[in-house]
C-alpha cells in the first residue's frame, strides 16, 4: 500500500514538473544568459546576481524533477511498454506547457530576442 501510494504521488509530481518544465526552462535559460528582465534591457552589474540566480534555479529544478522520474523508472522496470507510455506521456504533458505559454513562437521568444 505504501508503495502504491508513493508511486501514485511520484506519477502527479512528474505531471506537474513536465507540464511547467517549458515556463521552468525559458526562465532558467534567461536568467543563465542574463536578460531575466528580458532581452531589451540591459542588467549592466546586475548580470553575475542574474548567472548565480539562473544556476542556483537549475539545480533546485533538478532537484526536484529528476528524483520522481528516477523512482517512476526504477518501479516500471522490466514492463517496456510502460517506459513507451510515460515517456510519451511526459512529452505531450511538456508540449501542453508549451501550448500553455501561447505556441511555439511564444516559446521561442525565451530563447532569443
Amino acid at each position: 500500500m505504501k508503495n502504491k501510494i508513493c508511486f501514485a504521488l511520484c506519477c502527479v509530481w512528474s505531471i506537474i514538473t513536465a507540464f511547467f518544465a517549458p515556463i521552468c526552462f525559458g526562465l532558467i535559460y534567461m536568467n543563465i544568459t542574463g536578460h531575466s528582465k528580458g532581452y531589451g534591457y540591459d542588467l549592466g552589474a546586475e548580470k553575475d546576481i542574474s548567472i548565480a540566480l539562473g544556476i542556483f534555479e537549475l539545480i533546485i529544478w533538478l532537484a526536484l524533477a529528476i528524483p520522481s522520474n528516477i523512482y517512476i523508472f526504477r518501479q516500471m522496470r522490466g514492463r517496456k511498454i510502460f517506459y513507451v507510455t510515460a515517456i510519451v506521456l511526459y512529452a505531450l504533458l511538456f508540449i501542453g506547457g508549451i501550448m500553455l505559454i501561447g505556441g511555439l513562437d511564444d516559446f521561442g521568444r525565451f530563447f532569443h530576442a
